[in-house]
């Protein structure tokens, strides 16, 4: 989560979800893939789960907040 936005039309960005399903041939050479992959290797909790879609139900707003 980023708190303090730079984009002008938002105060903050929120993305709870990492992962990703393929659906198509070209997800074969997917860098996300391997970036994730790699942040797991780090032991970035985040990734504990690798590529698989995984929603983090801990990062939630304490006030309502423009995303």
């Amino acid at each position: 989560m980023a708190a303090n936005s730079h984009i002008e039309w938002t105060e903050a960005t929120w993305n709870p979800i990492t992962g990703c399903s393929k659906v198509s041939a070209g997800c074969k050479n997917c860098y996300a893939e391997r970036l994730a992959l790699r942040l797991q290797a780090m032991g970035n909790p985040r990734y504990r789960n690798g590529f698989m879609v995984t929603l983090h139900e801990d990062l939630i707003w304490s006030r309502s907040t423009k995303i």
